[in-house]
């Protein structure tokens, strides 16, 4: 699924870099402070432990207050915006009752997706330069 795909990606880009560009302003900090605390911690969780809705549901209770604290931290209104988005999908992985309807969300939303992780990517490359 597209939308586990992206939070591998941001789990995985979430590690620090060993030199720091410049100070971040306060909502970057933040924001980073969390990503990279929690992609320490939590790698393990990334991505459903298996296949079925089950696994869906079991996962979306471990990542979902993540995602929460992220987009209330959200350094631009981008990635706000997705974030927010994504918290909306994540839920509805929660109460799903089939992977074949959330397939079929996410290939009717796969563009609105993509562009949507490019504004998280730039948020979390953005970390990088501060570790």
């Amino acid at each position: 699924m597209v939308t586990a795909g992206i939070l591998v990606l941001s789990l995985g880009v979430a590690v620090p870099n060993s030199g720091a560009a410049k100070a971040p302003s306060a909502s970057e900090a933040t924001f980073c402070k969390t990503l990279i605390g929690f992609s320490v911690k939590f790698r393990s969780d990334a991505a459903p432990t298996g296949t079925g809705i089950t696994a869906y549901h079991s996962w979306v209770k471990k990542v979902l207050p993540l995602y929460e604290e992220l987009a209330s931290e959200a350094p631009n209104t981008g990635t706000k915006t997705f974030l927010n988005e994504l918290v909306t999908i994540l839920k509805e992985y929660g109460t799903a009752t089939s992977l074949s309807k959330l397939a079929t969300t996410e290939l009717a939303n796969k563009a609105k997706y993509l562009k949507g992780t490019k504004e998280l990517t730039t948020a979390i490359v953005g970390c990088a330069k501060f570790a």
